[in-house]
């Protein structure tokens, strides 16, 4: 398969990578304006998107930011597949609907990938008895360009309302809602502990007959994302490309 990646950073680098020692895809090329490198892996870094960039791939794979995502979705799905990982765009009711119609006019698909989170495929299963639906990210005031010395409440409300306010750090509140109930209905509370070197997402679902709580925690390198996201991606995009041997799916 002929991949391209938006974004160069820690997960891009992470898959990037990973296809490059299993030889199981060509990358194209990857698009990152903030990179002074020409190349990385010997992969060319372009700076700009042009009209005809995605013809004749089979797959992009998103890992820079929401407003990338959004900005170039319609140029990419007439032409090949996409696995997004700014989930937050999908707030935005009319680029999810412009997705899924591009989607069947061409015959192209999104990959949502788990990410951070575990139980992804569970919650998707069971969205139609999902009566309740709640997810609390708690991370170091770093980790959110803050500098809190104590414990705080960032946010409390709807994960519609959460995902604008801190794009970069709820892509976990936006993946669950997309798989549950939806961004009006699941409910976000974002705190910041400067106690805490983890990156943890606490997921409470409940609904008839089911109560579920997801606890994931993992180490914070200093970026948005914990240790535990970059094998989940390069994990998300195997089965994207097609692996070999047993698989969960």
């Amino acid at each position: 398969m002929k991949i391209a990646f938006l974004g160069g950073g820690k997960i891009g680098r992470a898959m990037i990578e990973h296809v490059v020692k299993n030889k199981n895809g060509e990358i194209v090329f990857i698009y990152d304006p903030f990179l002074n490198e020409a190349e990385i892996f010997g992969i060319k870094v372009v700076n700009e998107i042009t009209e005809s960039i995605f013809n004749g791939l089979d797959l992009v794979v998103e890992c820079a930011q929401a407003s990338v995502l959004s900005d170039h979705l319609a140029k990419i799905l007439p032409c090949c597949s996409i696995m997004p990982f700014s989930m937050t765009a999908f707030r935005d009711d009319g680029l999810r609907e412009q997705a899924k119609e591009l989607c069947e006019r061409y015959g192209t698909n999104v990959f949502l990938p788990h990410g951070a989170i575990l139980g992804l495929d569970g919650i998707f299963d069971g969205r139609d008895v999902l009566k309740e639906v709640s997810v609390e990210t708690i991370k170091n005031p770093k980790s959110l360009g803050r500098d809190d010395k104590e414990v705080t409440v960032l946010f409390e409300g709807t994960t519609r309302k959460a995902t604008e306010l801190f794009p970069r750090n709820v892509n976990v509140h936006a993946a669950v809602a997309l798989a549950g109930i939806g961004f009006d209905r699941t409910r976000s509370k974002i705190t910041a502990d400067p106690s805490v070197d983890t990156n943890t997402h606490i997921i409470h679902l409940a609904g008839d007959g089911i109560d579920f709580e997801i606890r994931v925690s993992s180490f914070s390198e200093g970026g948005v994302s914990g240790k535990y996201v970059p094998l989940s991606a390069c994990g998300s995009l195997d089965r994207v490309l097609g692996g070999s041997g047993y698989q969960f799916v």
